[in-house]
C-alpha cells in the first residue's frame, strides 16, 4: 500500500461531496492510473466506461491513465460506481474525479496536451503522471497561476485522496473551453516538483530492499518519517545515494 486505506464511510462522504457540484449538464470523470495495477480492467467488470488517454501516442494501456465516465444521470448507479472505483484503487494513490460540463472528447483533448512535459532551457520531454495522486498535488503547486489555472479551467471540482485516504477538494474554473497548449515548465520548477518526489522514491528503494518492515505501518506515517529524515540529510549535503543509507541506518538504529 502506498497510501492509507480509505474509510468505511468514504463512498457516501465521497459522493455528497461531489453531488454539491452535481447539475444536469455536469458530467462526473474518473480518472484511473492504471500503471498501478495490471488487471484494472478486469476488476473493473465492464461497469464502467473507460478511454486510454494515452492511446495516440502508441503507449500501451496498461500504463496510460484511464479517462473513466460515471453514470452522473442515476445516483443510485453512480454510488454503486464509485464503490466500486474505491473497492479496486483501495491503498494506491491513482483515483480522483473530474467534474465538468464538457463531453469526453473534449475533456480527452484537453488532458492530452498534458501527455507529457517541456522542460526550458532544453526542451526536454517527460511523461507527466498526473493521475498518480501523489505527484498531482506536487504539480500543482509548481505552475504558475496561469498554468493552473489552464489545467483546471473546464473543470469545476476536482476531487482526490491524500496519503492519509483523506478528500482533499479543489475548485476548478467551471470554463467551456479546455487549454490548447502543452505544458512548459522552466527548470527552477521541474527541480523542484522532483525534489518533492524524493521521499517516494527513498521509500520505494526501501521496500525493494525489504525493509519495509522498519517502517510504520500506515503509509502516511511512513511517508512523513522518510520526508523528515530527506529534510535533514539534504540539511547536512548529502547526495541522493548518501540519503537513502542516511535513512536506512536511522530506521535500523530506531529499530535497534
Amino acid at each position: 500500500m502506498m497510501m492509507n486505506a480509505y474509510p468505511k464511510d468514504s463512498a457516501q462522504v465521497l459522493f455528497a461531496q461531489l453531488a454539491t457540484y452535481l447539475s444536469e449538464s455536469t458530467q462526473v470523470y474518473a480518472l484511473l492510473d492504471h500503471s498501478f495495477d495490471p488487471r484494472l480492467l478486469k476488476k473493473m467488470r465492464d461497469r464502467i466506461v473507460w478511454t486510454s488517454l494515452y492511446q495516440d501516442h502508441g503507449a500501451e494501456t496498461d500504463v496510460s491513465p484511464l479517462l473513466c465516465v460515471l453514470n452522473s444521470e442515476n445516483e443510485a448507479e453512480l454510488m454503486e460506481q464509485i464503490k466500486l472505483l474505491l473497492k479496486i484503487t483501495n491503498g494506491q494513490p491513482m483515483l480522483s474525479f473530474y467534474l465538468s460540463t464538457l463531453d469526453r472528447e473534449a475533456i480527452f483533448s484537453h488532458f492530452d496536451h498534458y501527455f507529457d512535459v517541456s522542460i526550458l532551457p532544453e526542451k526536454l520531454s517527460y511523461i507527466l503522471r498526473y493521475a498518480d495522486t501523489r505527484i498531482l498535488p506536487n504539480l500543482l503547486a509548481q505552475l504558475s497561476p496561469e498554468q493552473k489555472a489552464a489545467f483546471l479551467s473546464p473543470f469545476s471540482s476536482v476531487v482526490y485522496f491524500d496519503r492519509a485516504a483523506q478528500i482533499i477538494q479543489l475548485e476548478g474554473g467551471g470554463q467551456t473551453k479546455i487549454t490548447n497548449q502543452a505544458l512548459v515548465l522552466t527548470e527552477v520548477q521541474f527541480i523542484s516538483m522532483m525534489d518533492k518526489a524524493l521521499p517516494d522514491q527513498i521509500l520505494q528503494n526501501i521496500q525493494l530492499l525489504g525493509l519495509q518492515s522498519l517502517l510504520p505501518i500506515e503509509p502516511s506515517k511512513a511517508y512523513v518519517q522518510i520526508r523528515e529524515l530527506c529534510d535533514i540529510a539534504l540539511a547536512q549535503g548529502s547526495s541522493d545515494d548518501e540519503i537513502l543509507s542516511f535513512c536506512v541506518e536511522h530506521l535500523h538504529g530506531e529499530a535497534g
